[in-house]
């Protein structure tokens, strides 16, 4: 534009190079979830495909007993509820799907799965090629990537303290699954959860010690929440 004969420029102003920019990452997010979706759930068929089946045990059987680990479970409704969110973001499961509770949830169960693989799986589960490939994504991959959404792209201060209680119903499902298919099948999952091998007992007083782990992780994930709101709220005072 000229005024007076000399050039006159316009900068765009900084609040809307501002708003700019959060539009952009806004845009990054849908994708980033789809991304980590489609991660878990390539974990999950590279771990599936990487087993070979016992000459006496069925296909069957293997996928059965496949996804009867945590791990599997876990990675598989993170996919789900984050697809669900993304997907059919206005429907009835997709604002379900969009609670920051369940995103705790999801972060609290794959974080169990990937702890508990760190610290008392490892040195006795030794995987190898596709398998090992497989079990690293969904250990190690999916929970670190989650943990970021979670820490930089979530809602803050949507979190309860009730909300612990209700993330033990998924880990008590399982328990008891676990316990009922093992009495059929003679298949536990994980070696502290073998009822054969430990006893009963034990493998009771492991699942109460992993539901104090549950507690702990959620109580840490609230607190975590209700800091950052707080923080927030001081920085605009």
């Amino acid at each position: 534009m000229k005024s007076n004969g000399f050039d006159v420029k316009f900068s765009q102003p900084p609040l809307r190079r501002r708003f700019s920019r959060r539009g952009f990452m806004r845009g990054l997010i849908p994708i980033y979830r789809y991304l980590l979706a489609l991660l878990a759930l390539s974990g999950i068929a590279v771990s599936y495909f990487a087993i070979i089946p016992a000459a006496h045990v069925s296909r069957l059987t293997m996928t059965v007993n496949f996804f009867s680990y945590f791990t599997i479970q876990s990675n598989l409704l993170l996919a789900a509820i984050l697809l669900c969110a993304q997907i059919v973001p206005r429907s009835s499961i997709g604002q379900w799907a969009s609670r920051p509770s369940i995103r705790g949830a999801l972060l609290i169960y794959v974080g169990i799965a990937g702890i508990v693989y760190v610290f008392m799986l490892r040195d006795v589960w030794h995987p190898r090629g596709w398998q090992l490939f497989g079990d690293q994504i969904l250990h190690y991959c999916v929970p670190v990537l989650y943990a970021l959404d979670w820490v930089f792209l979530s809602e803050r201060g949507k979190l309860s303290w009730r909300d612990m209680l209700w993330w033990l119903a998924f880990p008590a499902a399982y328990s008891v699954y676990t316990l009922a298919h093992g009495y059929v099948s003679r298949f536990y999952p994980y070696p502290f959860l073998d009822v054969r091998d430990i006893g009963l007992e034990a493998v009771l007083l492991n699942m109460a010690l992993l539901a104090t782990a549950f507690l702990v992780l959620g109580g840490a994930l609230t607190f975590l929440d209700w800091v950052s709101t707080r923080q927030r709220v001081f920085r605009r005072a």
